[in-house]
């Protein structure tokens, strides 16, 4: 399988000698003297050259034992089943050792010898099972127990809903979803051995015949047939956590009888598996009971994408949900963290599999539109879905800290692995119809810019599983929602605030790097919030940029054309280049906070808008506004919202002066 490859000192340092040469596009005129010039070409990133059963956009039918076209393929076979071919990292770590099995003889029953296992990667496959003893047993709260019960026994459609947050509620009255597993650790003792396995009688995401019945049918697509883990289950028939011992061993030592059924029994701690779900394990024998990749990971992931691309204003919130039920999975000691990872990264693919399908178009937009409308005339007066969406803290909302969220996100991708750092640096992969997972989160960028935020926000190579992915694996969604992480070429952003949700108004939080520059267009509003050093300049021609940060403009000039250019900190936003304004408006508090320009700066035909927190300053009190190594022009209006200042220039500051 060929693969896109470059050597990256700092993880995408030389994109573009692997990247830009397979597409650019060069600006149209020559750039004004004033404006920052940037790479001049924006970035192609190409879907890498695979062979068959890749790409899994093509051909994720073949999970079914069926082609698109109808044509019958063996579901459990590498050759022809894109997913088991983008878990192959695993072969590298452990394998069966039966050749016959691996190429070609897998099949739903499971294998018959076990005789040959070996451990390929002894380091890796130690650390895995050291992970679950950290967490599992004595590690292992109460609280956690009873989580981890609940994701089990309850649908994941279900449990993912949480992800909504002050949402939640809402979406369950209209789509009618429900649970029959419910118990408190004041009901429900989770370190008693109960000889009965509850099932979910509920209507799991929803009914049919409900207000949100689209949605409902695309979650079923969604969780459709293409998203199954048993193919993988039994090609790989790697031993759950409760079969293994500290070394990762299996050694069988006899039976057990819990109930009406019996167990085998091994040499492994005692308590890794929940005591309440060890009634709920597989006995019909190890063959029929694969722990790689995750069923439930999986499950969880693809109904998170489902809820994602209906309400993207809780995209990261579900995505993180997701990643902390396939974290519940080892703590149940059912699954081991290198099975949530495959989890992950099969429902990754399958899900933007899925949504590329021209023949779902109809479905998920109905879905998006259903969902949105309903959501919003719900709404209190006057408040955006964005805003309400995050109005709880997180005493009521475990998923309201962005951050936390971003570094619990990152975490779960490779958990306690080392990165194998005698491997090379491989270039970020971004698999052919990745972009669309991104499609309602950042609607006002097209599906090349979409592309270019996951390669900008992709992890680095050298992590178990996932250079072997073609790139499912090494996708950060909850990064790529925050937007990019690199300008690795010019980013032009056009927003029309008419088309509402994120094209009127969003927030990128990531830190930027890279050399292009960031263009801003259009009628909406865009923030930058992080700490940016991207080195290609700004430049706002409409709408409204927002500086959050003090580093937010990055380190190159900054010209200002039109629209309104917004300073939100509570210090001054630096600019390491020239700075120009040639119409618009500067906007700021200027009780917190000021424009410090390291190069020359030129004002003409500007607006200055100034606000003050609190009371109004008395007369005489002095603000510093703006500094500059050499300033020349001046705005030729400024609005104080009735406050009467005035402006005193010298040729390297502007200070206003209240009257």
């Amino acid at each position: 399988m060929a693969k896109l490859r470059a050597y990256f000192p700092l993880f995408r340092s030389t994109l573009l000698a692997s990247v830009a040469a397979f597409g650019i596009a060069t600006h149209a005129q020559a750039f004004d003297a004033a404006e920052p010039s940037g790479n001049g070409y924006s970035i192609a990133v190409p879907a890498p050259s695979v062979e068959y059963p890749l790409p899994v956009a093509e051909n994720y039918h073949n999970q079914t034992g069926k082609n698109a076209k109808g044509e019958s393929v063996n579901a459990y076979d590498d050759k022809d089943n894109p997913v088991i071919k983008i878990l192959s990292g695993f072969n590298r770590l452990w394998t069966l050792g039966d050749e016959n099995w691996a190429n070609g003889g897998a099949n739903g029953d499971g294998p018959k010898d076990y005789s040959k296992v070996t451990v390929l990667n002894p380091v890796v496959w130690t650390e895995n099972m050291r992970y679950v003893l950290s967490v599992t047993g004595k590690n292992r709260t109460d609280a956690a127990a009873l989580d981890a019960y609940l994701n089990d026994r309850r649908s994941q459609s279900y449990s993912v809903i949480e992800g909504l947050g002050p949402l939640a509620d809402w979406y369950r009255e209209g789509a009618g979803a429900t649970t029959t597993i419910t118990h408190t650790l004041s009901d429900f003792n989770v370190n008693e051995v109960i000889t009965k396995r509850e099932d979910d009688k509920g209507t799991e995401a929803g009914s049919p015949d409900s207000e949100l019945k689209n949605f409902v049918a695309f979650m079923a697509l969604m969780r459709g047939p293409e998203g199954t883990t048993s193919p993988s289950k039994y090609f790989y028939s790697t031993p759950r956590p409760w079969r293994m011992n500290a070394k990762g061993e299996v050694i069988e030592t006899g039976t057990e009888t819990i109930g009406d059924k019996t167990f085998e029994r091994y040499e492994s701690e005692p308590d890794v598996t929940v005591p309440a779900l060890r009634y709920a394990r597989e006995n019909r024998g190890r063959a029929k009971d694969g722990g790689f990749p995750s069923g439930h990971t999986n499950a969880a992931y693809l109904a998170a994408i489902a809820y994602a691309y209906a309400v993207p204003e809780r995209f990261s919130e579900l995505l993180t949900k997701a990643s902390q039920l396939g974290e519940t999975r080892i703590v149940a000691g059912m699954h081991s963290p290198l099975d949530v990872i495959g989890g992950r990264i099969t429902a990754t693919a399958i899900a933007a599999a899925v949504l590329q399908d021209p023949k779902v178009a109809d479905v998920k937009k109905a879905a998006h539109d259903e969902v949105q409308a309903y959501l919003t005339k719900r709404l209190p007066q006057g408040q955006t879905l964005e805003a309400f969406a995050h109005s709880a803290d997180i005493t009521s909302d475990r998923f309201a800290d962005e951050s936390t969220n971003k570094a619990d996100y990152r975490k779960r991708m490779t958990y306690s692995f080392k990165r194998d750092l005698s491997a090379p640096n491989l270039a970020m992969v971004v698999p052919q119809g990745a972009e669309v997972l991104l499609e309602t989160r950042l609607p006002y960028l097209d599906a090349a810019q979409r592309r270019a935020v996951l390669f900008s926000t992709g992890i680095e190579s050298g992590y178990p599983l996932l250079d072997d992915s073609n790139g499912w694996g090494r996708i950060n969604l909850v990064a790529a929602a925050s937007g990019f992480g690199s300008f690795d070429g010019d980013v032009n952003v056009a927003m029309d605030a008419a088309a509402g949700g994120f094209n009127t108004k969003d927030r990128w939080t990531n830190d930027i790097a890279g050399t292009g520059r960031l263009v801003k267009s259009g009628t909406g509003a865009l923030e930058l919030a992080g700490t940016n050093n991207y080195s290609g300049g700004t430049v706002l021609k409409d709408g409204t940029l927002t500086a959050a940060s003090k580093t937010a403009l990055g380190t190159g000039s900054v010209l200002v054309s039109g629209g309104t250019l917004k300073l939100a900190t509570s210090d001054a936003v630096d600019i390491n280049g020239n700075y120009s304004q040639t119409a618009g408006t500067l906007s700021l508090d200027a009780t917190k906070t000021a424009l410090h320009i390291k190069g020359k700066a030129d004002i003409e035909n500007a607006t200055l808008e100034l606000t003050f927190e609190g009371d109004t300053p008395a007369a005489g009190t002095r603000f510093d506004v703006l500094s500059a190594d050499g300033l020349t022009g001046s705005f030729a209006s400024i609005n104080a919202n009735g406050v009467k200042v005035r402006p005193v220039y010298t040729g390297t500051t502007l200070t206003i002066i209240i009257e």
